[in-house]
């Protein structure tokens, strides 16, 4: 059976919880990561309604989009959610804005969703560079310590894995008093033939890669070294853009959203022209119409504007459709299942039935 943890660390795989915005509350919130997760159920929102489906299914974990502890709490009330889980003896993970960034994640779902082709991103958010991980290992356990670092993610790129590159060499030490060598002697010169074993890894990964580098080593106190490699960045992108199937004219396209996404309503402003290309920004997302217009967009789909940002839309001539937070987000709970289930096959796990804003439209 799986733990908490292990699902925290399939989801840290593909949408880092150390992306997530700094103002976020992200990550295991209620619970540990050692207790059995059992069934799990994920929900966009962890409501009174999701936590009975809970119940009834035995799950032993939540997993929401939205944080179930968003601020820093001075008292926890019975009524609060938070405890609510606590007492139904249910752990709650909650993957946020880290969810919003990921590959795959929101926005992607969102403009799938929207069948919108040749998706770009819509607005960077950071930079950051691979590592190039190297290891001396000895040549009789080179081929161990290749298999365990790619098993953990290294040497992935495109459309190919378990890239590395071997260089043999002379490796040479001197075990020390209290040192257990598994090759040579305490105060003895050792020279071994040694592999020097070279594997890319993305930042998110890293810690895994030496880890597991580390345990399927023979030496005690292996030779790891890593290096920034600034030929290989990646960058998070909040929002989407992509081109519609064939241009509409806005009220089409508000109804596409609308019947797509099954939303119970939209709201929109026109703007000046047809639309063939559109940016897409689950949630709140109102405020990239300027990153929309520089993307050569002529819509923008998201789930929340204020009263400013649709005078905005109207002075750049640019279509704003909201569609409602829950219709722009829930998609990607569906492809999260999936995602979960692809890395921990064994697991039973299902999308909450019971998860509604409760809006209503006359």
């Amino acid at each position: 059976m799986y733990n908490v943890g292990d699902f925290y660390d399939a989801i840290d795989s593909f949408a880092p919880f150390a992306t997530a915005e700094s103002w976020d509350n992200c990550g295991l919130l209620v619970g540990g990561r050692n207790l059995p997760a059992g069934r799990v159920l994920l929900a966009l929102d962890l409501t009174g309604a999701v936590l009975e489906e809970a119940r009834r299914m035995k799950a032993g974990l939540i997993i929401t989009h939205h944080p179930v502890i968003f601020r820093p709490l001075a008292r926890l009330d019975s009524a609060s959610m938070a405890y609510r889980a606590v007492a139904a003896g249910i752990s709650v993970i909650s993957a946020h804005t880290n969810l919003d960034l990921a590959e795959g994640g929101v926005n992607d779902a969102l403009a799938a969703r929207l069948h919108l082709t040749n998706i770009r991103p819509l607005k960077r958010s950071g930079e950051r560079c691979w590592y190039k991980v190297s290891v001396c290992v000895p040549v009789n356990s080179v081929q161990e310590v290749y298999e365990a670092m790619a098993d953990a993610g290294a040497g992935r790129r495109g459309g190919y894995s378990h890239v590395g590159f071997f260089s043999r060499g002379e490796g040479r030490f001197l075990p020390l008093e209290g040192a257990h060598p598994v090759v040579g002697e305490v105060g003895s010169l050792e020279t071994v033939e040694e592999a020097r074993l070279q594997m890319m890894c993305p930042p998110a990964l890293l810690e895994a890669v030496m880890a597991a580098a580390r345990k399927a080593h023979p030496y005690e106190e292996p030779v790891i070294d890593v290096y920034e490699n600034k030929a290989v960045t990646e960058s998070r992108s909040l929002g989407r853009v992509g081109d519609l199937e064939k241009a509409l004219e806005p009220a089409g396209l508000a109804a596409l959203v609308k019947e797509r996404l099954g939303a119970a309503g939209v709201r929109y402003i026109a703007g000046r022209a047809p639309v063939a290309t559109v940016a897409v920004c689950g949630g709140s997302g109102a405020d990239l119409l300027q990153e929309a217009r520089a993307a050569g967009a002529q819509a923008l789909v998201t789930g929340e504007s204020k009263h400013n940002l649709w005078l905005e839309a109207g002075e750049l001539g640019l279509t704003l459709i909201d569609a409602g937070h829950f219709a722009t987000e829930n998609p990607v709970m569906e492809p999260l299942r999936f995602k979960l289930s692809e890395l921990l096959p064994a697991a039973f796990i299902s999308v909450s039935q019971s998860c509604t804003d409760g809006v209503r439209y006359l």
